[in-house]
C-alpha cells in the first residue's frame, strides 16, 4: 500500500505509568487523498531491551516497518478523522534466535515488484532519485543484511532490462514505460484500499 509514513522521533516513555514507550505517527495515502491513519507505536521492555537506543537507526527502521506491517495486513484503518490507532512493537517481529527483526519474507519476484511500486509512487512526476536498497526496505522484505540489500540491486537490474527505470549509482529513476503503468499501480492501490474498509466494516458488524 503506497503510504507516507511520519512519527514524531524518537520513542518517549509512556505517560501512562506503564513500562512501555511510545511513539505517534501519521500514515498518509501516497496519492495525496484524504485518508490517513493516525497511530501510536507502543514499544514494550522486552523490545526496548534488543535496541541500542530509542533514537537508533535500527529503532527507526522498527517503527516504520511495525506501522508498514500493520497496514499490509489490515490491522489499521485508513479514516478522515484523526482517531489514534495502538499499535504494539511486539517480540512477535523479532527472532531471538537469529537476533534479528523480520518482518516478511519476500520471493524475488515481490522484491522486483516492491521496487517497481517504490520508485513509481516515490519519484512521482517529477522523477526523483529514488534510493535502490535501502536497510529499512531491506529489514521489511526479508532481512536488513547484505543478502537483501544485494536483491535490491538485482532486482533493480531487472527493471532496468525491461526498460521500466534508469539508474544512476544506488539511486534511480521512472521512464516513461514505468509512468505509463500509472492506471495498474493506481488500480492495486484502489484494490487494496477495499478490502481494508471491508474487512473493518465487517468487523464493526
Amino acid at each position: 500500500m503506497p503510504v507516507h509514513i511520519e512519527v514524531d522521533w524518537p520513542f518517549h516513555p509512556s505517560h501512562g505509568g506503564s513500562d512501555w514507550y511510545v511513539v505517534h505517527g501519521r500514515l498518509s495515502l501516497a496519492d495525496g487523498g484524504p485518508l490517513h491513519s493516525d497511530v501510536a507505536l507502543s514499544l514494550s521492555q522486552t523490545i526496548r531491551e534488543v535496541l541500542p537506543s530509542l533514537d537508533s537507526d535500527l529503532a527507526f527502521w522498527v517503527a516504520i516497518n511495525t506501522a508498514r506491517k500493520a497496514l499490509d495486513d489490515k490491522q489499521i484503518e485508513l479514516l478522515k478523522s484523526g482517531k489514534r490507532q495502538p499499535v504494539p512493537v511486539s517480540s512477535r517481529s523479532y527472532s531471538i534466535r537469529r537476533r534479528q527483526f523480520s518482518f516478511w519474507t519476500a520471493t524475488p519476484d515481490q522484491v522486483t515488484e516492491f521496487l517497481a511500486r517504490k520508485v513509481f509512487w516515490v519519484s512521482g512526476l517529477e522523477r526523483q532519485a529514488v534510493l535502490v536498497a535501502h536497510p529499512c526496505d531491506a529489514q521489511y522484505l526479508g532481512a536488513a543484511d547484505d543478502s537483501m540489500l544485494e536483491k535490491l540491486h538485482g532486482a533493480a537490474k531487472e527493471l532496468v532490462s525491461r526498460g521500466v527505470i534508469e539508474l544512476d549509482g544506488d539511486y534511480a529513476r521512472p521512464t516513461d514505460s514505468l509512468l505509463a503503468q500509472a492506471s495498474v499501480f493506481h488500480a492495486t492501490k484502489d484494490a487494496f484500499l477495499e478490502e481494508l474498509q471491508a474487512k473493518h466494516a465487517f468487523e464493526r458488524g
